[in-house]
């Protein structure tokens, strides 16, 4: 397993396919993150609150603060899984599958890491407090808690979407930098075609 990273175009490069990567992978998943709310009959937009409360934030800011939290996350996830992909040869994506595959682990290795831990320890117990106390600097509407209460009850239910969901984000990422780093590994001797 070498650790040089002998590739032509440089750390930049790298890094560029990797924020396109990742976005791309980002904005391909929107949609998915909606269908969590619809799934359980909450408001549009509910499941990107649960990042947007913690803040300090509510009601279409919070949305917002979501959302863009995840692009951000979505992109820097790309650019350290483009990153870690040229550094070890192993990792490299020099086939589309291979970047599926490996793509799919990042995502299951970023639910259970990052996701997972945050999701548990940080944001679900300030949703908790936020809709318990009465003293809450936050104004949030009865409709928004009774939606906010909703997905505290259905959390199972958003765990596992959720870890679908990471895999799936992987697999898009690795999908899209295997497109995009396709003419970089052309020459590379491949085993059996896939590794």
């Amino acid at each position: 397993m070498s650790s040089k990273n002998d590739n032509s175009e440089g750390l930049f490069g790298t890094v560029k396919v990797g924020f396109g990567a990742g976005l791309v992978a980002g904005c391909a998943l929107f949609s998915s993150f909606l269908s969590i709310d619809q799934q359980i009959n909450i408001p549009h937009g509910t499941f990107y609150k649960t990042i947007g409360i913690p803040f300090g934030v509510e009601g279409m800011g919070a949305v917002a603060i979501g959302f863009m939290a995840h692009i951000i996350v979505s992109a820097l996830i790309g650019i350290a899984f483009n990153l870690a992909a040229s550094y070890w040869r192993t990792f490299r994506i020099v086939t589309v599958p291979k970047g599926i595959l490996t793509g799919a682990v990042t995502g299951a290795i970023v639910f259970s890491l990052a996701f997972l831990p945050m999701h548990t320890l940080i944001m679900m117990p300030m949703i908790e407090t936020a809709l318990n106390s009465g003293d809450s600097m936050l104004n949030i509407l009865p409709d928004e808690k009774e939606a906010l209460a909703t997905l505290l009850i259905n959390n199972d239910f958003v765990l596992w979407y959720s870890a679908l969901l990471h895999v799936i984000f992987g697999s898009v990422m690795g999908l899209m930098s295997g497109f995009l780093l396709h003419d970089r590994y052309r020459t590379v001797e491949r085993i059996r075609s896939f590794w």
